[in-house]
């Protein structure tokens, strides 16, 4: 469709990402504002209906984005969807001419009555922006805790190689089936697994196969950053700690909140990014200490 904003007319996008001109024209605007493509993530296979980009163009040109991300989570128990919306973007050469306002009333006012709540994060060149259209920043909590290898317990893993198409398969099946590990895990929300597991994170990917998981980790100078658990099957996490754990491994710094917060520090989680959520639902978090995964990032 076509809009008009300060007098100027602009091609008004919603969901095109299989028409190539238009795709290309929103990465290329994603490349020069954030360094990003979603060209391999597109050609994968995973780029589907819940991630929908809103885009003003001028001719083939993007100007201007906003993503809405269709985010089913189960959050202490219960199932949940959310909206976060992500990338958020626009030329130098179109800013302060109102067009990120009319992508993000356009998105609130869609989905408002659609979701059980809707969250965004940003960085700190833009915190003033976002209370204006309702939202309230709030804090996230990081849980770690000390370990100690229990020698006879060792499950043992083996790196997946992300480029071989049957270990793509099998983490995303494993994504899209598996049990919650924390107290807000993505469920059905398998694609935005594979945009990480298939770029930067594409060289931490592991397989315990004695306890039927795949995990998300680094290794960093005696921590285990363990980013994200994937399993059908109820296993206790301390388990899949062990399994990944050396005996120079002495703590361990999760990506995620855990079910069981025994043992564990939590701190106030310091980020370049501040997490948004609208003002009427921000006693979820005021109340829990929770995280949204770090996989969840949109």
């Amino acid at each position: 469709m076509i809009v008009t904003l300060g007098n100027k007319e602009y091609i008004f996008l919603i969901g095109y990402q299989w028409e190539n001109s238009y795709r290309k024209a929103f990465n290329d605007l994603a490349g020069k504002v954030f360094g990003l493509s979603f060209e391999d993530w597109y050609q994968a296979g995973y780029w589907n209906e819940k991630y929908i980009p809103y885009t003003l163009c001028v001719g083939k040109q993007a100007v201007a984005s906003v993503s809405v991300n269709i985010m089913d989570f189960n959050v202490l128990g219960q199932q949940k969807r959310y909206i976060q919306i992500g990338t958020v973007l626009t030329d130098a050469a179109y800013r302060n001419k109102g067009l990120s306002r009319f992508l993000m009333e356009y998105v609130l006012k869609e989905w408002g009555s659609q979701c059980d709540l809707i969250y965004l994060f940003a960085n700190r060149t833009v915190l003033e922006m976002y209370p204006k259209f309702g939202f309230t920043p709030v804090k996230e909590y990081v849980y770690s805790k000390p370990i100690k290898k229990i020698l006879h317990q060792d499950a043992g893993f083996e790196k997946l190689n992300m480029d071989l198409h049957a270990n793509r398969d099998l983490l995303y099946d494993y994504a899209r089936n598996t049990k919650p590990f924390g107290q807000l895990s993505m469920s059905e929300n398998a694609d935005l697994v594979m945009f990480y597991c298939t770029s930067f994170l594409k060289g931490n990917v592991y397989r315990i196969k004695a306890l039927g998981v795949i995990v998300v980790a680094m290794f960093n100078e005696g921590q285990l950053h363990l980013w994200d658990v994937f399993g059908k099957h109820e296993v206790e996490l301390d388990q899949v700690i062990n399994a990944l754990a050396s005996v120079e491994i002495k703590s361990v710094l999760l990506g995620f909140t855990p079910k069981d917060q025994t043992g564990y520090v939590v701190k106030e989680l310091i980020s370049d990014d501040t997490l948004f959520v609208q003002q009427d639902k921000a006693d979820l978090f005021l109340e829990n200490k929770l995280m949204f995964p770090l996989l969840s990032h949109a």
